[in-house]
């Protein structure tokens, strides 16, 4: 996100995402029966990439773009790294009451309080990013499973299409096949240097993505 001082809203949701009929050694596993029919069950509370809930971080720009990231947990250190990516130091940032959004430094912050049903209080309110979480709710679910080592990939493409949604789909079809062609970039994808920052703290975001 660019420009001078932004308006930002941020929210975050918890998708169920694990290593469905993968063994820990790679390829499907051998359960010698066929597999039941059941929806993946999820410990309670909080999610967490341990739990098989990691967690996705929307920024929402009032002005127009946004940065979505799949994250293995929401603690106070992960939220910060994540701001410190995605939104401009000195940005107002707009979020429910959460103690990790309310740890983050760096930015103008204020909140409202859904537990005593504030949802907005004038231009205080992420009304915009839980709006994008109602869309990307149904684009997940199409894919009916997805390995959490591949959620960031979903997720990033969902956030192209949205930061891109002016354009057609042959417009949109054109940058992805530049930026594959482009040895420029390969290069720097083989080396992981579009994930190097990730890499000191827990994203999921990995080179294969």
């Amino acid at each position: 996100m660019t420009g001078t001082v932004e308006a930002v809203e941020a929210d975050e949701l918890y998708h169920i995402a694990g290593h469905k009929g993968q063994a820990s050694q790679g390829g499907p596993k051998l359960l010698g029966r066929r597999p039941r029919c059941r929806r993946k069950q999820c410990e309670p509370g909080r999610g967490h990439d341990d739990k098989d809930r990691p967690a996705i971080i929307a920024w929402v720009s009032r002005q127009g773009a946004v940065v979505i990231q799949a994250t293995k947990d929401f603690t106070v250190q992960t939220v910060q790294k994540a701001a410190d990516l995605a939104v401009q130091a000195g940005s107002r940032i707009y979020t429910d009451s959460a103690s990790s959004y309310r740890a983050v430094k760096g930015y103008v912050h204020a909140f409202v309080n859904h537990t005593r049903k504030e949802y907005a209080r004038g231009d205080v309110h992420e009304n915009r990013a839980e709006c994008l979480f109602s869309l990307l709710k149904p684009y997940l679910r199409v894919f009916r499973g997805i390995s959490k080592l591949n959620l960031p990939g979903y997720v990033g493409f969902f956030q192209f299409l949205r930061n891109f949604r002016q354009l057609n789909a042959c417009e949109q079809a054109e940058l992805i096949l530049q930026a594959a062609l482009n040895p420029a970039i390969a290069r720097r994808a083989k080396k992981g240097e579009f994930v190097k920052c990730f890499d000191h703290f827990d994203l999921l975001q990995t080179a294969i993505n």
